[in-house]
């Protein structure tokens, strides 16, 4: 947070126009969605980031089964869901599973040689 407007704005496009990942990092996770698209019949592949650990407030908690709710009119039935998360118990996306081909990147460790 800045107090001055100018100095966000000033610091939000310097962050944008000149911080990169180094070249392995990218090239890691386009070897994760080329995995991805091939596991899916039509090439494409819906995505969720649910964050479930660093929040200081509870009730930001949403249970899976009304993470659900909210995101289903706009994900493929049947179709490849990557669920970017920090949630430990990967059971807790058991609802998803009932609709969706639910991958993580775990799925996908052997894809990530050369990161640390």
């Amino acid at each position: 947070f800045f107090a001055d407007w100018k100095a966000d704005l000033w610091s939000k496009r310097f962050v944008r126009d000149h911080l990169r990942y180094i070249d392995e990092i990218m090239c890691a996770a386009a070897r994760v969605v080329q995995a991805v698209r091939r596991r899916s019949k039509t090439g494409s592949y819906d995505s969720l980031h649910v964050r479930r650990g660093d929040f200081q407030y509870k009730k930001t908690r949403l249970d899976a089964n009304k993470l659900l709710e909210k995101s289903r009119d706009k994900l493929e039935e049947g179709g490849v869901l990557y669920i970017a998360t920090d949630e430990h118990d990967k059971n807790f996306f058991q609802p998803f599973r009932e609709h969706y081909d639910v991958v993580f990147l775990d799925d996908y460790k052997e894809l990530l040689t050369g990161i640390n």
